[in-house]
């Protein structure tokens, strides 16, 4: 039990040091007081554009090596098609 308090004294704590920075970077001064009364708890879509931006890799994953794979599948076909190598010998017997 006492682990726990530590904790989630340590997680406010730290979010309340990254809220500031947060302010800090986009340029609104934050005074230590404000940062208690203006911690809101975070909500079921925060991480909404991480989820987002991971499916987008996934699928630009996906279909690239869709691509890649049956790219290189037909550059195989026609290095050995049989008309191609017939071609090829016919032309050296000449």
């Amino acid at each position: 039990m006492e682990e726990a308090n530590r904790t989630e004294s340590w997680q406010r704590s730290l979010q309340e040091m990254l809220s500031a920075l947060n302010q800090t970077l986009h340029g609104v001064l934050v005074c230590p007081s404000s940062a208690h009364r203006a911690r809101a708890r975070p909500g079921r879509d925060d991480n909404a554009y991480l989820y987002i931006l991971f499916v987008m890799t996934l699928f630009a994953v996906t279909v690239g090596s869709l691509i890649l794979g049956y790219t290189r599948s037909r550059r195989v076909d026609k290095r050995s098609d049989p008309y191609h190598v017939y071609i090829k010998n016919r032309v050296s017997m000449i």
